[in-house]
C-alpha cells in the first residue's frame, strides 16, 4: 500500500521542513509561513486519507499520524488568524515532526477495523482526535509561557524564547484552547456513553483509557475554575496544562503504544 511505503511516509514528513525552516528564522519571510503550513498539512493528511481507504485503523503508528495531521490542521487555522499562534510554530512543528518520525520508526501495517465505524463511533473518534489536537496546541502555548517566563527571569533574550510570543498573549491562547478542550472532551465522554447505551453496556468502563480521560477532564475543569476565581497564571498554570496533556496522551496514543508496541 502506498501509505505504508517508507518513501511516501518520509515525503509526508519532509513536507513540514519548509515551515519549520521559516519558523526558526528570526529574519525569515514570515508571510511565507502560511503557504508553508499548507504544505505541512497536505503531506500527513494525504497519507492518512490513503491509509484509511481500506478501513479505519487503530494501531499506534496510524494514531500518531492522525493526531499529527489534526494538530497541523488546527494550528494552521489558528496561525491564519492569530499572530500569537504563528509565533509558536517554532515549538509546534519540531514536536509534530518528532512525533511523525516516531510513527515512521515504529510503524507497521495495522489491520483495519473489521467493519466501518457507525455514526456514533465515527463521531466519537472525530471528537477524540479534535480533543487531542486542541490540548496539544494548548500544551505548546503553556510551554511557550514557561520558556518565556524563564527567559525573562534570567534576563536573556537569545535562543528559542526570542521567537515566542509575549507571555500574556500565550496565556490568552492557552486559556481559550483549554476551555474548548474541556468542552470537546466532555462531548467525547458523552458520545462514549451513548455508544455504550446503544450496545447495552455499562455507561463507563473502568479501563485505563476511561480513567485517564476522566482524570484529564477533572484536572482541566479545576484549572478553569481556579483561574476564574483566583487568577492563577504563569508557570504554575502552565504546569497544570501540561499535566492535562500528559493524561490525555496516556489515554489516547499511550494506551495504543502499550498494547501495540510493548505488549504486541
Amino acid at each position: 500500500m502506498l501509505a505504508e511505503s517508507l518513501i511516501f511516509q518520509t515525503a509526508a514528513l519532509a513536507c513540514l521542513l519548509p515551515a519549520l525552516w521559516l519558523a526558526v528564522r528570526r529574519d525569515g519571510e514570515k508571510r511565507l509561513l502560511l503557504p508553508a503550513l499548507a504544505l505541512a498539512v497536505a503531506g500527513p493528511v494525504l497519507l492518512c486519507v490513503l491509509a484509511a481507504r481500506s478501513g479505519w485503523r487503530t494501531d499506534f503508528s496510524f494514531t500518531i499520524w492522525v493526531s499529527a495531521a489534526a494538530t497541523l490542521i488546527l494550528f494552521s487555522a489558528l496561525a491564519a488568524i492569530s499572530r500569537t499562534a504563528r509565533k509558536m510554530a517554532a515549538l509546534v512543528l519540531p514536536y509534530l515532526g518528532l512525533s511523525i518520525l516516531v510513527a515512521i520508526l515504529v510503524g507497521h501495517g495495522g489491520r483495519p477495523m473489521p467493519e466501518s465505524p457507525g455514526p456514533w463511533l465515527a463521531a466519537h473518534i472525530a471528537v477524540a482526535v479534535a480533543t487531542y489536537a486542541l490540548i496539544t496546541v494548548a500544551a505548546v502555548a503553556a510551554l511557550a509561557v514557561f520558556l518565556k517566563e524563564r527567559s525573562l527571569k534570567s534576563k536573556t533574550t537569545n535562543g528559542l524564547a526570542a521567537l515566542l510570543p509575549p507571555v500574556a498573549e500565550s496565556e490568552r491562547l492557552q486559556d481559550r484552547l483549554m476551555f474548548l478542550s474541556e468542552a470537546v472532551l466532555g462531548l467525547g465522554l458523552a458520545s462514549g456513553i451513548a455508544i455504550h447505551v446503544q450496545r447495552a453496556q455499562p455507561l463507563l468502563e473502568a479501563d485505563h483509557k476511561t480513567l485517564l480521560t476522566l482524570a484529564a477532564f477533572v484536572v482541566i475543569g479545576i484549572l478553569l475554575i481556579v483561574q476564574r476565581y483566583s487568577g492563577l497564571r504563569g508557570r504554575r498554570a502552565a504546569r497544570i496544562v501540561m499535566i492535562s496533556y500528559l493524561l490525555v496522551t496516556m489515554a489516547y496514543p499511550g494506551v495504543k503504544f502499550v498494547s501495540d508496541i510493548l505488549i504486541g
